[in-house]
């Protein structure tokens, strides 16, 4: 459903970014400067690389807790090229960590062979793990290097999966990032499901701020990526100039 821009508040727009500090180059006081972005704007997730999490969790995992912010990370990131046993011991460790959320990269060779049914299976295991352990499951699907109507059954196999998000891309790579013909093939296929999963979208390419907010006009629940504070900080100009309404 179309989101009306005009009338949302900067909390509002706070928790639709899941904060995604991803660069793995940057050090300790990047990751430290990125939790105290969080505990500032409260956003809907932080997602951090793997073996951030421990630093993570130790530094805000109290306070995620206390005010419902999600603690993330990406599960065969960013190609999803991992065999399905390698991706679920994954993710029962990060599990074990302290994550309360994972986005699983799908198998992208799997969905250019329309092995459907290999697909599928490794999305209901992931979810299952995911579920069984409290958590809430996102797939992550690469529209980057599929057709539409590869990008439609991905979208179908993960909402079927039960996983409450499935996601566009990683953000990682020329060919990664999403486009607003995909998104709206991805909400299409979840509208006529009549599905409860709902559209992430990462790799939102300049200009990031007016694109991330087309992403919300149209009807994506979340946005992941590292520019969410100067997201949140433009709503009153975005909101003057281009959503009068």
């Amino acid at each position: 459903m179309p989101i009306n821009i005009a009338k949302l508040t900067k909390q509002d727009v706070a928790r639709m970014m899941d904060y995604a500090i991803l660069a793995p180059e940057w050090q300790d006081k990047q990751q430290l400067a990125g939790c105290e972005d969080v505990r500032k704007y409260k956003f809907a997730a932080y997602y951090i690389l793997p073996h951030w999490t421990p630093l993570v969790v130790k530094e805000i995992g109290d306070f995620a807790r206390e005010n419902h912010v999600l603690i993330g990370t990406g599960i065969s990131f960013p190609y999803g090229s991992g065999t399905t046993s390698t991706k679920l011991f994954e993710a029962e460790d990060q599990i074990k960590i302290g994550c309360t959320v994972l986005d699983m990269v799908g198998n992208i060779s799997w969905l250019k062979d329309r092995k459907y049914d290999l697909y599928a299976q490794e999305c209901n295991q992931f979810v299952k793990l995911c579920h069984d352990a409290g958590l809430i499951a996102k797939v992550i699907i690469s529209v980057g290097y599929l057709t539409g109507e590869e990008i439609a059954a991905a979208t179908k196999i993960v909402a079927e999966s039960g996983a409450e998000f499935v996601k566009t891309a990683t953000g990682t790579g020329p060919s990664g990032r999403p486009n607003f013909n995909d998104a709206k093939i991805m909400l299409d296929t979840l509208a006529e499901m009549k599905s409860s999963c709902k559209l992430k979208v990462s790799g939102v390419v300049e200009p990031r701020i007016i694109n991330a907010y087309n992403f919300i006009r149209m009807g994506a629940m979340l946005i992941g990526t590292r520019s969410a504070v100067e997201i949140v900080e433009a709503l009153p100009e975005v909101q003057k100039t281009l959503f009068p309404d």
